[in-house]
This record gives C-alpha cells, sequence and structure tokens, in this order.
C-alpha cells in the first residue's frame, strides 16, 4: 500500500495547509461563541533571525466550554516596538473574528511587552477599554519567578561550581578520565552536567549533581595537576549545601507552574504557598532547626553562617513581594472564583453581593461544590439566577497565568525551523506549528472528498483508511526537508 501512495513534498505541504486551513475555521466558529477570551503573546527570533510573535487564545462560552489554542503567527519584518506587536495582535484577532470588547485579559513576557507607557499590553488595554471592556494585564508568573531566583545570590559559591563543572567537561581527555573514576568509585551518577548559563534554572540540577559527587570530584581534581581544585572550608561546603536546598524548593515551584491547562487561581496559590514555605524556613533557621534543608543537615550548619543565609531567604521574601503586584491586586477575585462559599460578601464588589448572598445560601449548589471540581461546578451555576457570577467565572477561567505555552511552541519552532531546514517558508512554518500545537483535529473525511489530486479514491472507502492518511501526513508533517 505504501508503495501506491506516493506523497511529494509539494503535496504533503499542500495537505499541511489543509488541514491548517481547517483547525483555524474550527477555531474561528468557537470563538464566534465565547464570552470571554484572553490572549499571551510572546515573541522570539527564529534562526534564520526572523522575529516570531505568538498568540494564543483562550475562550470560554456561555456553558463554560474551554477553547485553547493557537489563535496566530505574526512573522515581524520591521521594528518590534510595541505598537508593532499590537498591529500584529490587532491582525490575528480580525482573522479570528474576535471582538476586542470581549477580551478579558493579556498575559506577556518581556520589557516591550509590558512596558507602562508603550508597551503591548499597554496598547491592547486602551483598545478594550475604548470598544468599552475592560482587560487585567498579567506578566508572566514563570518569568517573575525566575527573575526572583536569581536573586538568591551566593554567587561566589556558583562561580566556583561551575568552574569546575566546565574545566571537567571542556577538555575531552580530562572528561573521559572523570567518568571512568565514577565507573571506578561505583558513584551515585556517571558524570557531571554542563552548566548553560541561557537557562537559569538548569542550575538547581547543576548544584545538586555535584553536591553528591562533591567527595568524588575533589579525588578527581587533585589527581589532576594543574586544575582548579574543589573549596574545602567548612563555611563553603555549608554555602553549597544551603544553595542546593533553596534551588531545588525553587525548581519544584517552576515544576508546579508549568502546565497547559492550569487555572490562574491555581498559580498564584504555588506562588502564595512558597512564599509561606519561605516564612516557615526562616523560623527553622533561627531556631537551628534543618529538617527542610536535607543538605544543610548533611554537612552541618556553620554558625557564623545563620545570619548570611536568613539575609538570603528574607531578600528572596521581598523579591515575591514586589513580583507579584498585578496577581496580589486580584486576590479577591480569585478568592470569589475558587472559594464562593466561604469568601466575606464584603470583599467582593458591590454589583456582586446580592447574587453571592444568594449563591451561599443554595444548600444544593454549596453541595456540589464539594463534590465537583471547580470548572464542572460552574457548569451547574444556573446562569438566570447568578447571570453575574457566572460572568466573573467564564472570565476568571478564560485568564493565562503564563506563557508556558508560548515557550513550547518556540521550542517546536526551533525543531523545524533549524540549520537544516533554515529555508522553510514563514507561511509553512506557521501551518506546521498551527497543527503540532493544536487540540482540535482537522477533519480528514472532508479535507480528503475535496482533494481529487490524491487519486487514491479506492483507498479512502472506510474510515480506518482515513486515520490511516491522517497518520501519513503527520508523520510526513515531522519529516520534511527543504
Amino acid at each position: 500500500m505504501f508503495s501506491q501512495i506516493s506523497l511529494s513534498r509539494n503535496t504533503v505541504t499542500r495537505r499541511i495547509e489543509d488541514m491548517a486551513q481547517d483547525i483555524g475555521e474550527q477555531i474561528k466558529t468557537k470563538a464566534s461563541a465565547f464570552s470571554a477570551y484572553s490572549i499571551a503573546c510572546d515573541e522570539s527570533t527564529d534562526i534564520s533571525d526572523s522575529a516570531q510573535l505568538l498568540v494564543f487564545l483562550r475562550g470560554v462560552n456561555y456553558t463554560f466550554d474551554v477553547t485553547q489554542e493557537l489563535a496566530g503567527i505574526e512573522t515581524l519584518s520591521g521594528t518590534t516596538k510595541g505598537e508593532d506587536l499590537f498591529f500584529a495582535v490587532e491582525r490575528v484577532l480580525e482573522k479570528n473574528e474576535l471582538k476586542w470588547e470581549k477580551m478579558a485579559g493579556i498575559t506577556t513576557d518581556g520589557a516591550v511587552m509590558v512596558g507602562r507607557k508603550s508597551g503591548l499590553a499597554t496598547f491592547v488595554s486602551q483598545k478594550v477599554r475604548e470598544c468599552g471592556g475592560k482587560v487585567v494585564r498579567y506578566h508572566c508568573i514563570l518569568h517573575q519567578e525566575q527573575l526572583c531566583a536569581k536573586s538568591v545570590g551566593l554567587v561566589d559559591v556558583m562561580r566556583d561550581v561551575v568552574k569546575i563543572v566546565n574545566n571537567i567537561r571542556s577538555k575531552a581527555l580530562s572528561h573521559r578520565q572523570f567518568k571512568t573514576l565514577m565507573d571506578e568509585m561505583d558513584a551515585q551518577y556517571g558524570d557531571v552536567l554542563y552548566h548553560q548559563e541561557v537557562r537559569w534554572l538548569s542550575r538547581g540540577k547543576v548544584l545538586r549533581r555535584f553536591f553528591d559527587l562533591r567527595d568524588e570530584i575533589r579525588v578527581f581534581q587533585e589527581s589532576n595537576y594543574g586544575n582548579i581544585q574543589v573549596p574545602t572550608d567548612k563555611k563553603w561546603l555549608s554555602d553549597l549545601a544551603f544553595l542546593v536546598d533553596v534551588t531545588e524548593m525553587l525548581n519544584i515551584l517552576n515544576v508546579q507552574l508549568q502546565g497547559k491547562d492550569q487555572i490562574i487561581t491555581q498559580l498564584f496559590d504555588h506562588v502564595r504557598a512558597f512564599k509561606q514555605k519561605l516564612l516557615l524556613l526562616r523560623r527553622h533557621l533561627s531556631a537551628g532547626n534543618l529538617a527542610h534543608f536535607p543538605c544543610l543537615g548533611e554537612v552541618g550548619m556553620v554558625k557564623e553562617k545563620v545570619h548570611e543565609c536568613d539575609a538570603v531567604l528574607s531578600n528572596l521574601i521581598q523579591e515575591f513581594d514586589s513580583r507579584f503586584e498585578d496577581f496580589r491586586h486580584n486576590t479577591a477575585d480569585f478568592e470569589l472564583f475558587a472559594q464562593p462559599f466561604t469568601i466575606s460578601v464584603d470583599a467582593v464588589r458591590d454589583d456582586l453581593q446580592m447574587e453571592l448572598i444568594e449563591l451561599q445560601c443554595d444548600s444544593e449548589l454549596k453541595h456540589k461544590f464539594t463534590s465537583l471540581p471547580l470548572t464542572d461546578f460552574y457548569k451547574c451555576v444556573p446562569a438566570n439566577r447568578y447571570s453575574k457570577i457566572c460572568k466573573q467565572a467564564q472570565v476568571m477561567l478564560s485568564l493565562f497565568g503564563s506563557t508556558y505555552l508560548c515557550e513550547q511552541t518556540f521550542s517546536l519552532m526551533n525543531l523545524n525551523k533549524s540549520k537544516l531546514i533554515s529555508k522553510i517558508t514563514d507561511s509553512h512554518l506557521h501551518n506546521i506549528l498551527s497543527l503540532s500545537v493544536s487540540q482540535l483535529q482537522p477533519n480528514l473525511e472532508k479535507l480528503l472528498k475535496n482533494k481529487d489530486q490524491l487519486h487514491i479514491s479506492h483507498y479512502v472507502n472506510d474510515i480506518a483508511t482515513t486515520w490511516f492518511l491522517l497518520l501519513l501526513v503527520y508523520l510526513a508533517l515531522n519529516c520534511i526537508v527543504h
């Protein structure tokens, strides 16, 4: 059968375009039913130095069905100022026939995106306000968490670790010798991890691996004349252990904040919980309790370092307080959405108070709230009785807390448009990305019936062959070379 079906590169390209257009039409149809939607935007440069702007869409209809899709990709051939990005977003919204007044939020990443006077978010807010709507602006929660993490400090320790690790990894002979030594010593790991400054949180894995292999690394470095030696003083080792413990906590938070379908209230809950953990760590540290510092407990705490470690934790708490102001500003709305039966009526907006009283006195809904997931609960709330609370819940469900989807798609873009496939056209790249990240399925039967040039009508007599062709085209999509 494979020998009888020949798909040339051009044919596959056309099929990809057809499927991407079909996905686009489905998104447009769903968008027409939105009661509220939000967008997440980010911009990056591909291998050929073309600036690509991604616009993700998250919309909610009146029955609380959520649609999360890539709304559009815009190639910016000129400057990438806030106004340029705004015009690109405007084209995406027009293509999907989305109304400005229904936009509830915009989440962005980067200075050009969030600038107070001329950033993309400012231009979007002004446009929505002119159309009679109101939009909330968020700076990606993942990006802010990483900025907070960079304030940890202890740069001397990190610099020493990076020098030693990169010294081992950068020379082929020493690297081979080191791995041989790890085998001979039956070490926990067979190698050290290379540190990449561009990905700051990779340092957590580097530090942990270095800490676990610290004795083996010291033996290896001492046996190689001229290599950088591992510091042996107790204060340095105490700093290293403390840094490992803190960065591992930050890495756990970073993983919690990742994901495609997380509700914004859940993301902020993780941040609030992390701050409470930091406060607990400060109390334990001052009391000499190292229960939540496993590495520090292993090597022992140097008393002279207690004040310095406390200062690191205090500074980290201050960073979390200052950087998440946009999320804390909407705490009341978050609590109303996530805990409608326990929030004080006085804490919500005046126009929601009467409905909230009715809701809190509804025994049947209160029982459903305790037994159903949050999104399913709001599907049970009668819109005719609680129209304003339902509308508020639809807005909250539509909000993006991060630009995680954009970052994930940029990684996919770099795989598809690499040094080996640098001549791929922007149009074809856009189609590939649209198909790759979409949660929707193209209507293969309809597309195949409309494409006589495939010349395989005798193979599409049943649904099994239709799905075979879908698999074939998707496989071809990932194997295209120019």
